[in-house]
């Protein structure tokens, strides 16, 4: 998504993501691994999620921190867990907004890893509802508008 306001007067907006191919490709990196990987391996499983194209290195890491530690630049990443969604993302365009919203703090400022703590740092939870997102959103980047 550009800077660009869209029809409702927001950057950041779930109704009007388009779907690219960035989201195309994590939604089925992340399915792929549904359908190949065994259920106890998977729910503690990460991925690091380029957020210029959604690919990956094609690795489940056993921790956040094995995660970045194994990226080139930790903020061209993004970096998913299935603890909480074993299925991976629901759809494309879930997978979509995801990417841009982890693009957004990115962009912004914001630091969605810490490399130096032993887990990898806090995790940055992307709700679910719309008016949640563009609360959080507001809260964590100045700019942003509804």
């Amino acid at each position: 998504m550009s800077d660009n306001l869209c029809q409702h007067g927001r950057k950041v907006c779930s109704e009007c993501q388009h779907v690219t191919d960035a989201g195309k490709r994590a939604f089925d990196i992340a399915r792929s691994y549904c359908a190949f990987v065994d259920y106890d391996t998977l729910v503690r499983s990460w991925i690091a999620f380029r957020l210029e194209d959604g690919g990956s290195d094609g690795t489940l890491y056993d921790s956040k921190i094995d995660a970045i530690r194994n990226q080139a630049y930790e903020q061209q990443c993004a970096y998913f867990s299935y603890r909480g969604s074993p299925n991976g993302f629901a759809s494309a365009r879930d997978a979509a907004i995801w990417l841009e919203y982890h693009r957004h703090i990115y962009s912004n400022g914001g630091r969605l890893v810490d490399p130096d703590d032993a887990h990898g740092g806090p995790d940055i939870i992307m709700p679910t509802a719309e008016e949640q997102v563009i609360g959080q959103l507001r809260r964590l980047l100045p700019g942003v508008n509804q």
